[in-house]
């Protein structure tokens, strides 16, 4: 059955109150303005070698990026999870399942973390190190935060998101726009955007139904490309996420 994406957003909307985000403001982050991180959600995804297209762009400009795989989607392309870690970016943890985190019992919340976890260490041949997580909508429980954090994680943050994973290609140009103009707004920021759209079942069903709707990322590459010149051309500072990553070691070891 096809998506209702109202009906997620209202539910999502309903939930917010008894939720905690991942999201925060840059200038909670003891980060220097001006430095922009790149991360991107629902990945790794062979469609269209959309996420093959991405890592080409980051390379072109040696940028390094927040890689938020899902389980599901790494197993069916353990190649490309190999390639994101041998070519310097950082892998997190978002879960097996395309379940939000924030619907789960805690038993089944712990199993699609380190599920996840395990078929990512089997796809990079190596433990993850560091153990990063992004919970699947960017919503979690605070419950949860204890199991995520026993089992050795540290909870990746965003602080510009523009829900990507609602539009399609059509709105390429806006997406671009919003972008740019919260970075602008911000001073930087940790960009989240979906280089994949839910777990690989769900869409390669999608896509079979509607080639060219939400679930179609092909045109991410091209946005992160017009994104990244723009920025470099305002001045703005494309940062390694080792910055981001030892604010929140320090942070955890409080």
């Amino acid at each position: 059955m096809r998506r209702n994406i109202r009906f997620e957003l209202l539910l999502l909307g309903f939930f917010l109150i008894a939720c905690r985000s991942i999201t925060h403001r840059w200038n909670e982050r003891d980060i220097p303005p001006t430095d922009v991180i790149f991360s991107f959600d629902d990945g790794p995804n062979a469609h269209s070698d959309t996420t093959a297209r991405l890592l080409d762009t980051l390379k072109k400009y040696q940028i390094k990026a927040l890689f938020c795989l899902l389980g599901e989607n790494a197993e069916h392309n353990p190649d490309l999870v190999k390639r994101i870690y041998d070519e310097g970016h950082y892998i997190i943890n978002h879960g097996y399942a395309d379940t939000w985190a924030y619907g789960m019992n805690e038993e089944e919340f712990r199993e699609n973390l380190l599920r996840s976890e395990a078929v990512i260490s089997a796809a990079i041949g190596l433990g993850l190190k560091p153990k990063l997580y992004r919970p699947h909508i960017g919503f979690y429980r605070s419950e949860q935060e204890k199991i995520f954090r026993d089992a050795g994680y540290t909870l990746v943050p965003a602080t510009i998101r523009v829900y990507d994973a609602v539009n399609t290609g059509t709105q390429q140009q806006e997406i671009v726009r919003r972008i740019i103009e919260k970075v602008k707004e911000q001073n930087g920021g940790i960009i989240l955007l979906h280089d994949g759209r839910g777990s690989h079942s769900v869409m390669e069903e999608e896509l079979a139904k509607d080639p060219h709707g939400i679930f179609d990322r092909s045109w991410i590459p091209d946005a992160v490309e017009e994104i990244i010149t723009t920025l470099i051309d305002k001045g703005f500072i494309l940062s390694s996420p080792d910055i981001l990553l030892d604010l929140l070691s320090r942070q955890a070891a409080f």
